[in-house]
């Protein structure tokens, strides 16, 4: 059985990816999911932003929470597998994260689904044609 920190879901744990940002991919297509996680992301930044500018070091006790906002996305409408490590900060996830936000400002992220679940689907029929 594969690691389950890559797993897709709970029904798909076998896949033909080995690269943490296919599956990373897979996990996140639902558009509000997507929205909430690049929501995230800027409150996270702004945060940051604003202790420095403010010079509060106490805004930054609120950096944790802005994970939930992610949570939120998968828990409610993504029902994807959550790796506690990645939801509570892991570098992969951090580096996904922005190659998710860069891909969704030029356009590409849904190309990126597509592809992956292109990919997975063929993977799929073969796999199944191969067990019957």
């Amino acid at each position: 059985m594969k690691n389950p920190k890559n797993s897709i879901n709970n029904n798909i744990t076998d896949h033909p990816f080995t690269d943490y940002w296919d599956i990373f991919i897979l996990k996140h297509q639902h558009p509000i999911n997507i929205i909430l996680h690049i929501l995230g992301i800027f409150i996270f930044y702004s945060l940051l932003l604003g202790a420095a500018y403010f010079h509060n070091i106490w805004l930054l006790c609120a950096l944790p929470l802005t994970q939930l906002v992610g949570l939120t996305g998968h828990l409610l409408f993504e029902r994807s597998h959550i790796d506690i490590q990645d939801a509570v900060f892991s570098w992969r996830a951090s580096r996904c994260l922005g190659k998710m936000l860069w891909r969704v400002i030029i356009g590409k992220y849904k190309e990126d689904i597509q592809q992956r679940l292109d990919i997975l689907h063929t993977y799929l029929s073969i796999y199944r044609k191969n067990i019957l």
